[in-house]
């Protein structure tokens, strides 16, 4: 039965800690069956102290596929619990923290502010990636030409000029491009837009560049 393979599984998992050390064994069952948490207490013994103390350690195990966690947090994702739903739009989240985190989208709250120029950001990690605009610190490398980057996603970015990666493709002609910056620009090639317009003269052109290029014409 189910029962009996859960219990086969739970005794694997025990196998692997010492039988005179195991006094207590516990099964805490939830409501449907999804998991159970198995409970044991120890007694270890460390260098630093000659002293036996007890330490509880837990095993979350799934009934349906045998997997186990050390923490309830991991099982949950594994079975995909959301019991954290946000009031405004119903999104659901596995951790309380991250319930907190999204709401801040709904309230506009911006609690993280930087000391150095005064913006402000919902998280902290945000605050903590802005920051390396004003220390200069870039921890992301590429492994290929040795250039860094302050953000993972810039070297993601960069990646795929060394591996040639062309996921945008221009449904006119089928042209693949690196990046989506650069098919956008292509495309007005078929489209004949050109939407930077000259305030001098009104001449118009498909690109920034251009019309900036041709701006010296007045400047001088």
């Amino acid at each position: 039965s189910q029962s009996d393979l859960v219990l086969k599984k739970e005794k694997e998992v025990l196998s692997n800690i010492e039988e005179k050390d195991q006094y207590v064994n516990l099964h805490d069952f939830t409501a449907g069956n999804k998991y159970f948490r198995c409970s044991h207490a120890e007694k270890i013994s460390t260098q630093k102290k000659a002293q036996k103390t007890g330490k509880t350690r837990s095993h979350f195990i799934c009934l349906r596929s045998g997997k186990s966690y050390d923490q309830q947090g991991n099982l949950k994702v594994h079975i995909g619990e959301t019991p954290f739903r946000c009031q405004h739009c119903g999104k659901s989240f596995t951790y309380k923290g991250s319930l907190n985190r999204h709401i801040k989208i709904h309230t506009g709250e911006k609690p993280y502010t930087c000391q150095q120029c005064g913006k402000s950001f919902r998280h902290q990690g945000n605050l903590r990636n802005h920051m390396r605009i004003h220390t200069g610190e870039k921890p992301y490398t590429c492994k290929q030409c040795g250039k860094s980057f302050c953000h993972q996603g810039n070297l993601s970015h960069h990646m795929r000029i060394h591996i040639a990666e062309t996921p945008f493709s221009c449904q006119h002609c089928g042209k693949s491009f690196t990046y989506k910056g650069s098919r956008d620009r292509h495309i007005k090639i078929h489209t004949g837009e050109k939407p930077y317009t000259c305030q001098h003269c009104g001449k118009s052109f498909r690109h920034q560049g251009n019309l900036s290029h041709h701006m010296r014409i007045h400047t001088g």
